[in-house]
């Protein structure tokens, strides 16, 4: 028995070297891949919170916002003002505020006198509203957290009276949770857990009060204390001096899912191990009988005859063994051989479906191979371009450096302009060095992707948000220094003064009123939503509400508007709504490029079963090389005046969608004596129908 063992001890080491083998190549990779993994989802996990964070920021400057906007709209109501300065009823105001209160999403509405409460509204009232210690920011009152805004009434008749609107943090919360999936804990200055949606007994929220790190973990669950439940960070809130606010992220689900993906991950490895030491045995065994075929088979496999099985004829106990794992090693050769094929196969297929174009070139720049994607961006066979040089088939424009100086180092990617037969392309070129060098003769992998598109939409979305920028900050800024100029000089300035300071207002709010009609009509176009209700109606009524809307801006102007005689109008199918802005989009355009005390005309003829409403204008005229894409998006004429523009170059092109899905026309001419006319029909209404 011990002389058998000994005769073996081989076999024994080999098993053992290849468990040995196999055993640490799982491990080597299977604690990789759980770290990565572990990374992963810790990355996702903060990226989560982050992104939750930002939100919060700005649905917290939100309600803010809608605090301050609700005040103001509360003050300025007529009945609130008669109620606290003539009313002789002490509860009439009281009533009035629990009627508003029940309409708006709240906690409490106040009027004070100075620092005490004349009529209070809402269950969580109290005197102490009227004197917090800040408005607009979380402030702390009888052990309550509250977010409050605050608005004088009528200034000029007392600047005692002032109304404070408010809403509990915890009621904040709950709405922000909804929307950003964190539960919140704010904490005062006193280190005081004041507002949270989770067990404020928790002791690692406890701890947390004292200094939070970003991206901690905590144990919430009293259930699971050792488990990691949530990860925590303070949310940067501006203006909240005293309070600290943490959001918490519930990571529960993604730890879960991480131990199973990495319970999956080790059983998998364990079993894989387990098969292999299967495996080492079985193969050991072939491995310890390595003579029973060398002899007959050697001439055979060295000539390449891997069809003719090898016989096992011997009566020799360890050749016959030899024979039996030469046959073993041959039958695996032509699968391996049979199989390398079908992968090359598939990997061809493979290649040639990536969007991305994949060439391979030589030390002297000639193509070696290239993916059917390359016939596709360049617009090529392919047949023409194997075993050319790189640069007879990427040409560049004149003046820059031929293709093959502009390719990348290894690892890098870089944008090369190319001409091809459909004209002038982008494309991005990424390059590596193929390893090892000797495979074939290229030496040098390049990934090739068309991003002349990409370019494009970038370029016009820069543009687009340039454009919307500008438009926006000059009716902002003109409104922003006529409420400055009220709010400083109100006390010394005359009514016509402030008249005219009010009519600017106005304008600048009809300016920017006509550039958001003009935005949402078209993300409605863009998005494919856009739909337009025609009813039978009085032109005349479009007609008067549009000139409505921009009289104002007329008068400033010093212009004269005529327009047609009510008398005369027809009954049109029409969307009033829409049409009215495509009419004032006209008008506006009319009213930019009208001279000083110049005349602006509206009129409307009757053609066959149509109206044409036209808009004639005293200005220069349309630039010949603006014709073409007059109703474009992004494009207006361009003009010497100094008049405010009411659109962004999205005026004409909403007044077109809005017409044509009318199954009206539009269009323009120049006028004779000068200036230019902008026109569009309507069907006109019959009464039979439908």
């Amino acid at each position: 028995m011990l002389a058998w063992l000994t005769s073996k001890r081989f076999v024994f080491q080999l098993i053992l070297i290849f468990v040995i083998f196999t055993l640490a190549t799982v491990i080597g990779l299977g604690i990789p891949v759980t770290v990565l993994l572990n990374r992963q989802v810790e990355s996702q996990m903060r990226a989560l919170l982050d992104q939750a964070s930002q939100t919060t920021v700005a649905l917290y400057e939100n309600k803010i916002n809608q605090l301050n906007y609700l005040n103001a709209l509360i003050t300025e109501r007529p009945t609130l003002n008669r109620l606290v300065f003539e009313s002789d009823d002490p509860n009439a105001l009281g009533d009035y505020l629990d009627e508003f209160l029940t309409n708006v999403n709240v906690d409490v509405i106040l009027v004070c006198d100075q620092n005490a409460p004349m009529a209070m509204s809402g269950e969580a009232a109290v005197a102490a509203l009227c004197a917090p210690s800040k408005f607009n920011a979380f402030t702390t009152l009888d052990d309550e957290i509250w977010l409050l805004s605050d608005a004088l009434l009528q200034a000029e008749r007392s600047d005692a009276y002032h109304v404070v609107v408010g809403q509990k943090a915890g009621t904040i919360f709950q709405e922000f949770n909804r929307q950003s999936g964190l539960e919140y804990t704010l904490i005062d200055e006193r280190k005081r857990s004041a507002i949270t949606t989770i067990d404020q007994e928790s002791p690692h929220l406890v701890n947390a009060v004292t200094g939070i790190v970003q991206y901690q973990k905590l144990a919430l669950d009293t259930e699971s204390p050792r488990v990691d439940t949530h990860m925590a960070g303070v949310i940067p809130i501006t203006g909240q001096e005293g309070f600290t606010l943490i959001g918490l992220l519930d990571i529960a689900e993604y730890q879960a899912l991480s131990r199973n993906v990495q319970t999956i991950i080790l059983g998998t490895l364990l079993l894989v191990s387990l098969v292999a030491v299967v495996i080492a045995v079985i193969v050991s065994r072939w491995i310890s009988q390595p003579l029973s075929r060398i002899a007959r088979s050697a001439t055979a496999l060295r000539e390449g005859d891997l069809v003719t099985p090898l016989s096992a004829g011997s009566k020799i106990y360890e050749i016959d063994q030899l024979t039996n794992a030469l046959e073993d090693a041959r039958v695996s050769l032509k699968h391996s051989l049979d199989q390398l094929k079908l992968e090359k196969a598939w990997i061809e297929n493979l290649l040639n479906s990536v969007v991305e174009g994949l060439l391979a070139i030589d030390e002297r720049m000639r193509i070696t191979f290239a993916s059917e994607a390359i016939e596709r961006i360049l617009e090529i066979n392919l047949s023409m371009i194997l075993d050319r040089p790189i640069d007879d088939i990427f040409k560049t424009e004149a003046g820059e450096d031929l293709f093959s100086h502009q390719l990348p180092a290894a690892n890098l990617s870089r944008r090369i302009p190319v001409l091809t037969a459909g004209g002038n392309k982008l494309l991005a070129v990424s390059a590596s060095k193929l390893v090892p060098p000797e495979a074939a003769n290229a030496t040098r992998a390049l990934v090739i992707r068309d991003v002349s598109d990409e370019e494009r939409i970038h370029r016009l979305i820069g543009e687009f948000l340039a454009n919307i920028t500008h438009e926006f900050r000059t009716p902002l800024s003109a409104l922003s220094a006529s409420v400055e100029l009220l709010l400083d000089q109100l006390p010394d300035l005359s009514s016509a003064e402030i008249e005219g300071l009010l009519h600017a207002i106005n304008i600048g709010i009809i300016d920017l009123q006509s550039l958001i009609d003009n935005l949402i009509e078209a993300a409605s176009i863009e998005a494919g939503r856009f739909k337009v209700n025609p009813q039978p109606i009085q032109l005349h009524k479009i007609i008067r509400e549009a000139i409505s809307v921009v009289n104002p801006i007329i008068e400033k102007q010093g212009l004269r508007l005529f327009y047609p005689d009510p008398n005369l109008s027809v009954i049109v199918r029409a969307d009033r709504r829409r049409t009215c802005q495509a009419l004032v989009n006209f008008l506006s355009n009319a009213i930019k490029h009208s001279p000083a005390n110049g005349n602006i005309t509206v009129t409307n003829l009757i053609f066959a079963d149509q109206v044409r409403v036209e808009v004639l204008d005293e200005g220069q005229g349309v630039p010949t090389n603006q014709r073409s894409q007059l109703f474009n998006r992004f494009i207006t004429p361009s003009i010497e005046n100094d008049v405010e523009q009411l659109g962004s170059g999205l005026g004409l092109s909403v007044v077109k969608a809005i017409i044509e899905a009318q199954e009206g026309t539009v269009g323009f001419r120049d006028r004779e004596t000068g200036g230019a006319a902008f026109w569009f029909t309507l069907p006109i209404f019959k009464g039979d129908q439908a």
